[in-house]
């Protein structure tokens, strides 16, 4: 801004040059200055509603990206939910597998008790058969006994021996069908031990492969966890990264907008002293404001640099570009970054289904 001596010498330079010219400005001059006027605030009031507008625009996309970040958190906590609901699953699972082992140790214990009960069975069957031995002996005996005392006794006593003779047969008669329950009862009984190892054998079968299934699928969890705790500190680094960038960029913006303004300041001052001298042209004027009714001011230079017009060719440098426009260059990464992962979290999603769905283990 010029200062009240350049002012003064300026006033007074038209009079002495009024006073050598003898020359006034006329009316319709001053008209079309006034026209010129109002087509410039005209021209700057469509300048300032279309970065009205700009603003507007930029901050529903700022919106719309605080919106799509909290729904991707929001879609990062519900996996994870669904990863520990998962691991109750399968943990459920395991105590009822376990309940199984524990119902096939009791069968084993009645196994146990229904041998023993087996050896019993036969001790008594050793016992029966050696008292059926022994009644033979006794029959064979009395037999003996009988044709000697057929031949010296009467006949009473005869037939005193042939009744004896024949309880002796009906008790026989009556061991060996006993003899013969017990011997099919034995068979019925190492029969069903037979049928229950059988059974024992093919679920300790199904329990290993079982426990082999919930091994597999413990570890599967166990990856399925690492790998989102890394996907989760990936996700906060790079996003912890991008904020960074984006406040040292912001910092560099104020910094070196504050410094064109400075030196813009002091060229324009330096500028207007040496027209004031004489030395050079007077430069247009420029204000250091934003202001409605300004036709030139510093602010447009630094919007103008914000825009990527050169950024559709095909090879850019980073160093070619504006504190500016590498920040659209962040937002524009920064938005890239969120719809590759919320793809990639749909694909694995659809991914983890399909491996549960093969490898459900067959209930029994």
């Amino acid at each position: 801004m010029p200062t009240k001596t350049s002012k003064t010498k300026r006033v007074k330079g038209g009079k002495v040059k009024g006073k050598k010219d003898g020359k006034h400005e006329s009316k319709g001059d001053k008209e079309s200055d006034v026209e010129t006027a109002r087509a410039n605030a005209a021209l700057w009031e469509l300048r300032l509603k279309a970065t009205n507008q700009d603003l507007t625009e930029y901050r529903e996309a700022s919106n719309n990206l605080a919106r799509a970040n909290e729904g991707l958190i929001n879609q990062l906590l519900r996996a994870e939910r669904d990863s520990v609901d998962i691991s109750g699953h399968w943990e459920r699972e395991m105590a009822a597998k376990q309940e199984k082992v524990w119902k096939l140790m009791e069968n084993n214990c009645v196994l146990k008790t229904a041998l023993e009960k087996r050896d019993q069975l036969n001790e008594t069957l050793k016992n029966t058969t050696k008292e059926a031995e022994g009644l033979k002996k006794l029959t064979h005996s009395l037999v003996e006994e009988n044709t000697i005392l057929a031949q010296n006794k009467n006949l009473a006593d005869i037939e005193h021996k042939n009744q004896k003779l024949s309880e002796f047969t009906t008790k026989i008669a009556s061991l060996e069908e006993a003899l013969d329950l017990k011997s099919k009862e034995l068979q019925q009984q190492e029969e069903k031990e037979q049928k229950n190892l059988v059974i024992i054998q093919s679920k300790e079968v199904e329990m290993d492969k079982l426990q082999r299934v919930l091994a597999m699928r413990v570890r599967e969890m166990q990856g399925l966890k690492q790998l989102a705790s890394t996907v989760v500190k990936k996700r906060k680094e790079m996003e912890e990264f991008f904020y960074e960038a984006l406040d040292h960029v912001r910092h560099e913006i104020t910094a070196s907008r504050f410094r064109y303004k400075k030196e813009s300041k002091q060229a324009y001052s330096w500028r207007f002293r040496e027209a004031t001298a004489g030395k050079i042209e007077f430069p247009p004027i420029c204000t250091f404001h934003k202001s409605p009714n300004s036709t030139n001011h510093v602010y447009a230079d630094m919007e103008a640099s914000g825009k990527c017009f050169h950024l559709l060719e095909n090879e850019v440098k980073v160093s070619d570009l504006t504190w500016e426009q590498k920040e659209q260059v962040l937002r524009l990464l920064f938005a890239k970054m969120n719809e590759q992962t919320e793809r990639r979290k749909q694909s694995d999603t659809t991914s983890s289904v399909q491996a549960e769905s093969q490898l459900t283990p067959p209930s029994f």
